[in-house]
């Protein structure tokens, strides 16, 4: 029953996205490129809070940072993973119990929570890097040792292949509550895209993706 209300909600999500990437009018951007590009959303689902934001004070070095609700949401997951193992272990070494399986189902369950904390922390806190300086673009805490012919495709980006910048919107339905949201995406010269960022604050999105879009000289295809 739950499989078959996940996949009725995952068919709804992508014909939305469907006829909302349809009803685009491309023209309106008044570039050829623009009519090669592909109008569905990138990136599935999404936060519905700001996750980041568009550090600019060095034009040199433009940086998607985590938020601090970000940083809060990934940590929140970790410290009920790191309560849910420690307290039945706690329990089991001070006064001790005799049922093991509900012990390690505990710390089993313990773990996942601790493991998406984790992971989430790991994947929400990576910065994404423009260095105009290089004219590149990468995601990591640190710059790729790279030869650009070698790199494997979109590891690090020439931002002189950048030709705009893309802004969609997506309806996110959960079980009980429904969002927008907006991602930014880089349009390449051959009409394949990069994602870069995906939550649900559009007036930050709309700011940082014309930040970004003045910065580095290329048009902001606004759809969102």
């Amino acid at each position: 029953m739950l499989e078959k209300l996940k996949k009725l909600i995952e068919d709804a999500q992508k014909k939305a996205a469907l006829a909302a990437a349809n009803s685009i009018n491309t023209a309106r951007f008044n570039h050829p490129l623009a009519e090669q590009t592909d109008w569905h959303p990138m990136k599935g689902g999404g936060a519905n809070f700001a996750t980041h934001y568009l550090d600019s004070s060095n034009p040199d070095f433009l940086t998607f940072k985590a938020t601090k609700g970000a940083y809060v949401f990934s940590l929140i997951f970790a410290f009920f993973g790191l309560l849910g193992m420690g307290i039945p272990l706690a329990i089991f070494f001070t006064e001790g119990m005799e049922e093991w399986g509900l012990i390690f189902f505990a710390v089993a369950f313990g773990g996942i929570f601790l493991a998406v904390g984790l992971m989430a922390f790991h994947f929400m806190t990576m910065p994404r890097v423009f260095d105009t300086f290089y004219g590149c673009y990468y995601k990591g805490r640190k710059k790729p040792i790279h030869d650009f012919e070698s790199e494997s495709k979109h590891a690090i980006t020439h931002l002189s292949d950048v030709k705009a910048i893309q802004v969609l919107r997506e309806r996110v339905r959960g079980k009980n509550s429904s969002y927008y949201s907006y991602e930014i995406n880089l349009v390449l010269h051959d009409a394949s895209r990069i994602n870069v960022i995906d939550h649900g604050k559009q007036e930050t999105v709309c700011n940082d993706a014309q930040t970004l879009a003045t910065t580095l000289g290329v048009p902001l295809w606004d759809a969102s």
